[in-house]
């Protein structure tokens, strides 16, 4: 025989939770969705209002401005660069090499002149050179306190003066052993000219001209010791 059916006890909770309506699953989320927004402006309003703002008698709170001083891209850039950007030169540009003052103070030697011969050039270097070397040898030279102070001075700047000469012709020997068989040109086609002191024989006329102007410029030293009142 078959067992009655044993009913469920009426407080014995049921394995399968009853299921809420759609309709009643949206409305709860809409009701909390709407519900947030609402609670975000009473917070608004409440700090607004602790803050003084709408309150008689207090002034708004003054905005703070911070300024940042950025400095610009010429100002932060390194006044000392490599020539022209190009590191593989092998020489820097500074403010001092770099100015117009120094530029055209150099463009103007007479070694940077570019329309005189190389053996003019030398001829004045020498001379320059030659006078300005008597007067040191002949006020602070061994022999400054004798008669012959000058002629010794005198002596003793030809002699660097070939010195001079010497190193400059190896100088030459060394620097071009090799010449350039291409030239420059510009891009579009036109041939820089060279100067003629970059070579082989303008160097050796530099050279030349540098021995002649140099003993010449102590020659002339002499001459003026010699006329002078200061030293008659």
């Amino acid at each position: 025989a078959s067992s009655p059916a044993i009913p469920p006890h009426p407080h014995t909770p049921s394995p399968h939770p009853p299921l809420h309506p759609p309709h009643k699953m949206q409305a709860a989320a809409m009701s909390s969705m709407v519900a947030m927004p609402r609670a975000s402006v009473r917070v608004q309003a409440r700090r607004s209002t602790l803050m003084g703002k709408g309150v008689v008698g207090l002034a708004p709170v003054a905005k703070v401005t911070v300024t940042r001083k950025v400095a610009t891209t010429a100002m932060a850039k390194s006044v000392i660069a490599p020539l022209n950007n190009d590191p593989f030169i092998g020489m820097l540009e500074t403010p001092v090499t770099s100015s117009p003052l120094v530029a055209g103070l150099l463009s103007n030697l007479p070694a940077y002149r570019t329309g005189v011969s190389p053996v003019l050039r030398g001829v004045e270097v020498g001379l320059a050179h030659g006078f300005l070397l008597v007067g040191p040898f002949i006020k602070l030279g061994p022999l400054r306190d004798t008669a012959s102070a000058e002629v010794a001075g005198c002596l003793s700047a030809a002699g660097l003066v070939g010195i001079l000469a010497l190193c400059l012709t190896i100088y030459g020997a060394v620097s071009f052993q090799n010449e350039e068989v291409l030239g420059q040109k510009t891009l579009t086609g036109r041939e820089i000219s060279k100067d003629a002191l970059q070579s082989a024989d303008g160097w050796a006329n530099f050279t030349s001209g540098w021995l002649v102007g140099g003993l010449s410029g102590v020659a002339w030293g002499y001459i003026c010791t010699q006329i002078l009142p200061l030293y008659q």
